[in-house]
């Protein structure tokens, strides 16, 4: 069981909105969403940075287990999303990965980047359990 390898993964979600966003200032690559943009799709797929460039995951690498558990309490920008292990004893890095996407498909339009959904924090650094035993989601810009 390997959850360092999964935190150690690379990825960005990938959000089309129903509304092109905005740049935030001008000479920066900073985005915000309007506010009345809507999430129309939403995924997430990792990849693996490994000598000095990136690379997709081996099926061997999807399939492998990341975290002994029948259910995971996963939060992005809301309240946390309940999620169950489909075989009921592990999640893998594919699981993760869908409850990760389907987290933050069901959360992120709550979130509030300068007054729209937040498109800014993207990038993927890890999940960590919380003293409470949820599981956060970390994103990056």
């Amino acid at each position: 069981m390997s959850l360092e390898f999964f935190n150690g993964l690379s990825g960005a979600l990938s959000i089309e909105l129903s509304e092109p966003t905005e740049d935030i200032v001008p000479a920066l690559s900073n985005q915000r969403a309007k506010s009345t943009a809507e999430i129309k799709e939403l995924s997430f797929t990792p990849e693996v940075f490994q000598h000095d460039s990136f690379r997709d995951l081996t099926a061997e690498e999807f399939d492998r287990v990341v975290l002994e558990s029948t259910m995971l309490n996963l939060q992005g920008e809301g309240e946390p999303v309940a999620h169950r292990s489909p075989n009921d004893k592990w999640f893998t890095v594919r699981d993760l990965v869908a409850a990760i996407a389907e987290t933050e498909r069901r959360t992120r339009p709550q979130s509030q980047w300068f007054g729209g959904i937040d498109v800014h924090h993207v990038f993927f650094e890890g999940i960590e359990q919380q003293e409470d035993g949820t599981w956060r989601i970390l994103w990056g810009s």
